[in-house]
C-alpha cells in the first residue's frame, strides 16, 4: 500500500498505481477504500449492493489487467425463491386484495466486460437480465433487460466516466418499456475514504404501443452523493440527493412532473465471507395537471403528487470461492394525493449467486 501511495504522489494519472493501491486495500480486507479507489479508473453498473462481490468483481478485472489481458470479464448466475405480498394502503380500502401475496421464483444472469483506451481512458460494459416467475397464473411475470457502456478515465485523484445505458422492461399483455439515454459523472477524490460524486442524465421513456403509450416521456435528471469509508475500511456510508424534471410526450393525463429525492446507504463487512448491508430511498413527483378521470366533478379535480419511500437490506455470505447465500428484503410505500394511486408491498427472498 505504502509503494503505491508513494507511485500515485509521483505520477497521480497513473492507471497501473490506482489500481495497484486498490489491490493492496483489497488484500487487507478495506473493502471500502478498495472500491472507491477501483472505481476511479473502472466503473460497472448492475453489480451488486455489497461491499464483497463488488470489490472482487473490481480486483478480477484489476488481476488481469495486470496480466495483460487486453479483455478483462466477469459473469453472474442467481436464483432462489422469494415471496410478494401487498399490504394495506388507500388503494385496498377502495379496491380491496390488501393482502394479496404470492411465492415468486427470481433469476438473474449477466456480465461484463472491460479494455483499454487511449490517454487513459477505460471502455466499460454491463449488460443484466432479471426475470421473475409468479406462482399466480393471474400475475404477469417480470423480465428486465439493462445494459450499460461508457468510458471512464482518473484525473490524478478524480474520475469522469460518460456514456449511455438504458433499459427494456416488460409491463404485460405484450407491452414493453424502452429506456435509453446519455449520462455523465466526475468523482472528487477526497483522499483515501471520501468521495464525492456529482452527474447529469438525459433519457427517454418510450412506451411503443398499446394503452400505455402516453405515459411516453422525456427526463432530464441530476444528481449528487457524498461515499464515506470508515472502520478501517470495512464499512461504506453513502447519502445521496437528485432532482429533475420529466416532459410527456404523449398527452399523459397528468401532464408534466418535477421530482426530487434523497437516499442513502450503510454496507460493513464483518470478514472476508460476511457483510450485511441496508439502503433507503424517498422520492417526491409533483404534476403539472389536474387528473380528468377519476371524477367528472370539476369541483374534485386535483392534481396528482406522489411520495414514494423504499427500504431494503440484506446479508451476503461467501461460504465457498465465488458463490454467496444472499437473504434480502424490500419495503415499499406511496402514498398519493389521489387514493386510488396509493402503494405498498412487501418482498423477501433468498438466492444463490455464482460469480465466474
Amino acid at each position: 500500500r505504502t509503494a503505491f501511495v508513494e507511485a500515485l504522489e509521483a505520477d497521480p494519472g497513473s492507471v497501473d498505481a490506482h489500481l495497484g493501491l486498490a489491490r493492496a486495500y483489497y488484500g487487507l480486507g478495506e473493502y471500502a477504500r478498495a472500491v472507491l479507489e477501483f472505481e476511479k479508473v473502472l466503473s460497472f453498473d448492475n453489480l451488486p449492493r455489497d461491499l464483497l462481490d463488488r470489490a472482487a468483481t473490481y480486483d478480477k478485472a484489476a488481476e488481469d489487467y495486470a496480466a495483460g489481458r487486453a479483455w478483462r470479464t466477469f459473469y453472474y448466475a442467481e436464483t432462489g425463491i422469494g415471496n410478494y405480498r401487498e399490504n394495506s394502503s388507500a388503494a385496498t380500502d377502495i379496491f380491496g386484495g390488501a393482502g394479496d401475496h404470492d411465492t415468486f421464483w427470481p433469476l438473474r444472469v449477466g456480465g461484463g466486460w472491460n479494455s483499454d483506451l487511449p490517454k487513459s481512458h477505460s471502455f466499460n460494459a454491463t449488460l443484466d437480465y432479471r426475470f421473475r416467475w409468479y406462482d399466480d397464473k393471474d400475475r404477469r411475470n417480470d423480465s428486465d433487460w439493462r445494459w450499460n457502456v461508457n468510458a471512464s478515465r482518473p484525473i490524478d485523484d478524480d474520475s469522469l466516466r460518460f456514456g449511455m445505458r438504458g433499459r427494456v422492461s416488460y409491463r404485460g399483455d405484450g407491452q414493453h418499456r424502452n429506456d435509453w439515454g446519455v449520462f455523465a459523472s466526475y468523482g472528487l477524490g477526497l483522499g483515501a475514504n471520501d468521495r464525492l460524486t456529482f452527474g447529469g442524465e438525459l433519457r427517454e421513456r418510450r412506451y411503443p404501443r398499446g394503452p400505455l403509450r402516453n405515459r411516453t416521456r422525456d427526463i432530464a435528471e441530476l444528481t449528487g452523493s457524498w461515499t464515506h469509508s470508515l472502520a478501517d475500511g470495512r464499512t461504506s456510508l453513502t447519502f445521496g440527493a437528485n432532482v429533475g424534471q420529466e416532459w410527456a410526450t404523449q398527452d399523459r393525463p397528468d401532464g408534466d412532473a418535477s421530482f426530487w429525492g434523497v437516499n442513502g446507504e450503510l454496507d460493513h463487512a464483518f470478514s472476508g465471507s460476511l457483510d450485511a448491508y441496508f439502503w433507503w430511498s424517498y422520492l417526491n413527483e409533483g404534476y403539472d395537471d389536474e387528473r380528468p378521470d377519476f371524477t367528472t366533478d370539476p369541483d374534485l379535480l386535483v392534481i396528482r403528487n406522489d411520495d414514494l419511500w423504499n427500504f431494503g437490506g440484506g446479508l451476503v455470505w461467501r461460504f465457498a470461492s465465488d458463490w454467496s447465500l444472499r437473504p434480502t428484503f424490500e419495503y415499499n410505500w406511496e402514498t398519493s394525493s389521489i387514493p386510488a394511486l396509493a402503494y405498498s408491498s412487501t418482498e423477501l427472498w433468498v438466492t444463490v449467486r455464482k460469480s465466474f
